[in-house]
């Protein structure tokens, strides 16, 4: 009856390990919103500096294209108008392969992002980047306080018969 009792309380303590959801996933997924939301603001249709302001630290600073942005600079980068090219109609992107690390006041998280960038109707850029962030808690949330983004590949893609890069 002794080995049958043990047996039911390991059974019934390892039953739960396994069963039981990790500590950090609330908080994974409060970094990926922040991540998400980032992205949702930039998005061509939706981009309000405004709003990027609510999703980023006072002090946030990105690396994009060989350059170090604060915010103003990162402001200018994404409303610039190249004039080789039409306007932006459509931006998108798609974070994959995120590696999340927390700690009681921040979050450090690496992930690949593939952004699809269509200019009009003559030509459509796809990138693919690492990147790495560096998130701050506030209240119930994350901040974003560093992007960097390293390129992987770009693809090029022009209409009438023009050659990919």
């Amino acid at each position: 009856m002794r080995v049958f009792g043990a047996l039911i309380v390991n059974l019934i303590f390892f039953t739960d390990i396994t069963h039981s959801k990790d500590p950090q996933e609330p908080l994974d997924d409060l970094v990926y919103d922040a991540l998400r939301n980032f992205y949702n603001v930039l998005d061509v249709k939706n981009y309000d500096i405004e709003k990027l302001k609510e999703i980023v630290t006072d002090d946030f600073l990105v690396f994009e294209a060989a350059e170090k942005m604060d915010l103003n600079a990162f402001h200018i980068f994404l409303t610039h108008k190249d004039p080789n090219a039409e306007p932006l109609t459509h931006t998108n992107w798609q974070l994959s392969e995120p590696r999340v690390s927390l700690d009681e006041g921040s979050a450090h998280v690496s992930y690949v992002n593939r952004g699809t960038f269509v200019h009009g109707t003559s030509l459509r850029v796809t990138i693919e980047w690492l990147e790495s962030a560096f998130l701050i808690r506030k209240d119930n949330n994350f901040k974003i306080k560093f992007i960097n983004a390293n390129l992987i590949s770009k693809d090029i893609q022009r209409t009438a018969g023009e050659e990919s890069n």
